[in-house]
């Protein structure tokens, strides 16, 4: 659902790019223009939620998309809206379609609400509110956790997924954007090859993607892939490591065979 989140003047423009209906409560300056139901249906394949998941609908408008994911995968789920219309609506629908104990609606500003408890987060917001909310995304939210968004981007934070949907049976197209929030990694490791060789690495981290002195690759919540290129007896040798972060540090397994494993230099030691 597209919703008011702020009095937001000069949103409106934006709306003239959709197809679909806007339905604007007096007093709001930004509209609600509801989502097709194969937009639905397209968020939450990408958002893949299970029982084990808390999403949370930030300008939830009639429901539809927390209503969803409890009646299909049992997601407990919370939407905010500052419409009280559109959350006495949502709480009835959630009533009528028999998930009302998975499921919660508030009348909130989505700038204020504490986003800490959600595994997953949907929005249909405008491309400003969308800006402004991203460093809100990663202040609170948990590496992995997954971000969906219908029709507008995050800007320079490249979506992992983006995916075309007919809408309006069939006559025009949607789009949806998905993202998971990484962890971090920029900064100095200290990699132990299979080898059992010891190289130093000095990461720099633009959201997903990081580099190094011979070293490119990308994290996916706590999952990492990256080349790392060495000298190896003079000639330069490239090879794919893949494996995950945790508390200690990282470790997995390069391709080809063989365990690697790295840990966060101490504040200091050389680079």
């Amino acid at each position: 659902m597209l919703t008011a989140a702020r009095l937001f003047r000069g949103a409106l423009a934006a709306l003239f790019a959709f197809p679909l209906a806007a339905q604007q409560p007096p007093g709001l300056d930004v509209p609600y223009v509801v989502t097709p139901p194969e937009v639905v249906a397209q968020m939450l394949a990408l958002a893949n939620p299970t029982r084990d998941d808390v999403l949370y609908d930030l300008g939830s408008g009639d429901g539809r998309i927390v209503i969803e994911a409890a009646r299909r995968f049992g997601t407990r789920g919370l939407g905010v809206d500052i419409d009280p219309v559109r959350v006495e609506e949502a709480t009835a629908n959630a009533r009528r379609r028999g998930v009302q104990d998975r499921v919660r609606f508030r009348r909130q500003d989505l700038f204020e609400t504490d986003l800490r408890p959600a595994s997953i987060v949907t929005l249909y917001l405008f491309q400003n509110l969308n800006l402004e909310l991203r460093p809100r995304l990663f202040q609170q939210l948990r590496p992995g956790t997954r971000v969906v968004s219908h029709a507008f981007h995050m800007g320079d934070w490249q979506p992992d997924t983006t995916v075309r949907v007919r809408v309006n049976q069939g006559t025009g197209w949607a789009t949806v954007y998905a993202w998971t929030i990484p962890a971090q990694v920029a900064g100095g490791w200290t990699l132990t090859t299979p080898e059992g060789r010891r190289v130093a690495l000095q990461l720099r981290q633009q959201f997903q993607r990081f580099t190094g002195p011979g070293v490119s690759g990308r994290l996916v919540g706590e999952r990492i892939e990256f080349t790392l290129t060495e000298r190896v007896n003079g000639r330069p040798v490239t090879r794919r490591f893949s494996g995950r972060l945790t508390r200690d540090g990282m470790s997995g397994r390069v391709a080809g065979g063989g365990a690697w494993r790295a840990v966060k230099a101490p504040p200091g030691a050389p680079r």
